[in-house]
């Protein structure tokens, strides 16, 4: 073990530029050290690990080609869909191509379970799965937490997109917004094969995006691996007069052989926008909801913003034994955003749709950086093969911020059907004050056990979590300039522990599965001086799944059927009815929200010539104690979570036109409350998307033609909720054309 610690050790030269703590790293070592001993001097009989080799592009995918049947999901390695005891959803490159998707958000509305709550093409792109929030700072970047781009991913920079449906400590650990709905994971772009490819999109309003995608493998057994792809669009889309501005390039370099793996990945991107953006709605003060405006509605014309990310990051794994290898990886991020990002809101006030409309000019920067240490390691004990994992994850974000929200807000009237032209730009841009100093480190050890010809799998997992916080946040007199700010330090830590059994019972094509896993977030500090308990900080907050589920794929088709429930605690305030000891309320963590569901995924050939996908699910998510402000909203539903959603796509490849085909696809999304007090409801809606693509060799270049129509019948409706209260405009109908060559 000597000579393990030594390696290991390699890594402190890299401790001055990416802020790693001694102590961390020396507790780091010691922890999997002394961890590991025991585990392999145990073994009966050693087995080896898989051969590291180089991952091609052919992994297997399900008959449309948009779900890879195959994860890569940190300590547990790459898995089988089939093998793993989670609701997983792994979108190909193909589906992001086949979608024309910009970013995240137009890959993921392929799964109609998964809820956006910002507009589609907002700056900021947030979800919603299984009835819990996943906010744009918790997007994880190849496995880890922080890394990823500020606001929006564009689909330029990524491969595959990987998403764990439900908390999942064990996996991804802690996200440091303290989401629990999901772990989505952006797979940058790996030179897994030889790619030249050069590539052409337009939107109908004018938007051109045009990009190239270089990739090689060298040496004489193909251990060099280089890829280089670069984007540029610019032009008006989402709402009329928006212009957008969308630069990206990221670069991957590798060597691998069979027994090492080293890693190099960097992106660069950057947003510009100008003249507009997507509007949030609240009807509150009216008091009932109107009908949706045109999707191109542009209700902000004249304001703009800017967001940019640059990337660098270090990852390998090593074979010290044919049993065992060891793994680390570093990376850091800058982030920054500047102009109007968020809080672009209308407050409709009467039944013509007058409404007061308002938004803040905000800034923000922030430095971000992981590392991660681990050893796997693969031996039997009698007749049960084990997969022992140890490894430890760090994360620093560093922030500075505008005060508050930004500047004082920018207030002018409007109307929901006939928008004004006011709302102007300050020309002051806010100054930015520190606000965070966070680290979260946790040390996680699983053992993946297998027997009868891995007919019985289990998954035992234990996940250590250490939160260190230190925020500040800022409040504004905007009369008089003045800047109060609050500072909370906290510093706690919590133990997850997470089961899986997956059951084989006749055949490789199908299988049964049970979990238990948890998530975490961190606990909030009370900060009302009227609060009994003011000053308190609370633990953080375990929330709770249990997921029972089937999977079967046989021939083409794949069959996914889970359900769960969710169990996730909270704060809540309640009110006294007089004064006690100065105090008028009282916060406690007595809060809880509980979600139950059910959801289906199914793809295959009903003939050679006809495919078809779709997804269903049934969602119940409602406060089990809860209160807004005065009001007990115990028992209530949820806000912005329909009660039923599903999709239905279908593909003819024409039998007599080689290469060509059509498509469509439907999708339902059920009444939903725009507020948690449930006297608010938005309709239900239906959408219908049509799609055609031809591939052909032209000149000896293979080529392939696409083209989309979004919201075929411009459907105008309400899409989502952002928070409770504010509604999210649907957007309206769009045509997109594609083509990309490759030599």
């Amino acid at each position: 073990m000597e000579m393990i610690i030594i390696y290991l050790y390699s890594i402190q030269p890299l401790e001055n530029h990416f802020l790693m703590r001694e102590i961390t790293l020396k507790r780091t070592i010691l922890f999997l050290s002394l961890a590991a001993s025991p585990f392999f001097a145990m073994a009966e009989e050693t087995v080896s690990l898989p051969t590291i080799v180089v991952k091609a592009d052919s992994q297997e995918t399900d008959v449309t080609g948009k779900l890879k049947t195959k994860a890569t999901l940190n300590i547990l390695g790459e898995k089988d869909v089939l093998d793993t005891p989670f609701t997983i959803r792994n979108y190909s490159d193909q589906a992001i191509q086949d979608s024309h998707a910009h970013s995240m958000m137009d890959v993921l509305k392929i799964d109609p379970s998964i809820r956006t709550t910002t507009n589609t093409g907002h700056l900021n792109e947030n979800f919603n799965m299984r009835g819990f929030g996943i906010t744009w700072e918790d997007y994880n970047l190849n496995g880890a937490y922080g890394m990823a781009p500020t606001g929006r991913i564009t689909t330029d920079i990524l491969s595959s997109v990987t998403v764990l449906k439900g908390p999942n400590a064990l996996i991804a650990g802690m996200a440091p917004g303290g989401s629990v709905g999901g772990v989505i994971i952006a797979n940058t772009k790996r030179a897994d094969k030889d790619i030249t490819r050069v590539s052409a999109n337009f939107e109908d309003e004018g938007y051109y995006k045009s990009g190239f995608d270089f990739s090689r493998r060298f040496g004489e057994n193909q251990e060099f691996g280089a890829r280089l792809s670069a984007n540029h669009g610019q032009g008006e889309h989402i709402v009329e007069g928006l212009e957008d501005e969308s630069t990206s390039a990221v670069l991957a370099l590798d060597w691998t052989t069979d027994k090492a793996k080293i890693n190099l990945d960097a992106y660069s991107t950057q947003d510009k926008r100008d003249g507009g953006s997507p509007a949030m709605v609240s009807f509150a003060q009216l008091g009932k909801v109107l009908d949706a405006p045109d999707g191109k509605s542009n209700f902000f014309p004249n304001i703009y913003g800017r967001q940019s990310a640059q990337y660098i990051g270090l990852s390998g794994e090593y074979k010290l034994l044919d049993n065992l290898k060891v793994i680390a990886g570093v990376g850091t991020v800058e982030q920054k955003y500047q102009g109007h990002i968020f809080g672009t809101r209308m407050i409709v006030t009467n039944d013509a749709g007058d409404a007061n409309s308002q938004y803040y000019h905000v800034n923000m920067k922030q430095n971000n950086t992981s590392a991660n240490l681990g050893l796997e390691g693969a031996f039997n004990t009698g007749a049960i093969s084990h997969t022992v994992g140890l490894r430890t994850d760090y994360l620093k974000i560093k922030k500075d911020a505008q005060a508050g929200q930004g500047s004082e807000p920018i207030t002018f009237i409007t109307n929901l059907y006939n928008p004004s032209a006011g709302g102007s730009m300050p020309a002051d841009t806010p100054e930015v004050l520190p606000t965070a100093d966070n680290e979260y480190v946790s040390y996680t050890l699983t053992d993946q056990m297998s027997m009868l010809d891995d007919k019985l799998q289990f998954i035992l997992g234990l996940r250590y979590q250490d939160i260190d916080v230190d925020s500040t946040s800022y409040t504004r007199n905007y009369r008089t300039g003045e800047i109060i700010g609050t500072n909370t330090k906290y510093s706690e830590d919590k133990l997850s522990p997470s089961l899986g059994i997956v059951i084989k019972p006749w055949s490789e094509d199908l299988s049964f599965y049970a979990s238990y896993v948890e998530g975490l977030s961190q606990g909030s500090t009370v900060n009302n001086t009227l609060d009994a308990n003011y000053g308190k900080t609370f633990a953080p907050f375990q929330t709770k799944q249990y997921e029972v589920g089937t999977k079967y794929q046989h021939g083409s088709w794949l069959h996914t059927l889970a359900a769960y429930q969710i169990d996730k605690p909270s704060t809540i305030t309640e009110f006294y009815a007089t004064t006690v000891n100065g105090a008028s309320q009282i916060t406690t963590d007595g809060g809880e929200t509980t979600s139950k569901g059910v959801e289906y995924g199914f793809s295959g050939n009903v003939t050679d010539d006809v495919i078809v996908w779709g997804n269903l699910a049934y969602i119940d998510v409602e406060y089990k104690k809860g209160m807004n402000g005065k009001v007990d909203i115990s028992g209530n539903t949820v806000e912005g979570q329909p009660e039923f959603t599903a999709g239905l796509g279908v593909e003819y490849k024409l039998p007599y036109v080689d290469g060509l085909s059509f498509n469509a696809r439907g999708t339902y999304v059920d009444n939903q409350y725009l507020n948690n007090t449930n006297t608010l409801e938005l309709p239900d809606y239906a959408l219908l998307d049509l799609g055609a693509k031809y591939t052909a060799n032209i000149g000896g270049v293979d080529t392939t033609f696409r083209a989309n129509v979004d919201n075929v019948t411009n459907e105008k409706y309400w899409a989502g909720v952002f928070n409770s209260g504010f509604t999210t405009l649907g957007a309206g109908r769009t045509y997109k054309l594609g083509v990309s060559f490759d030599f």
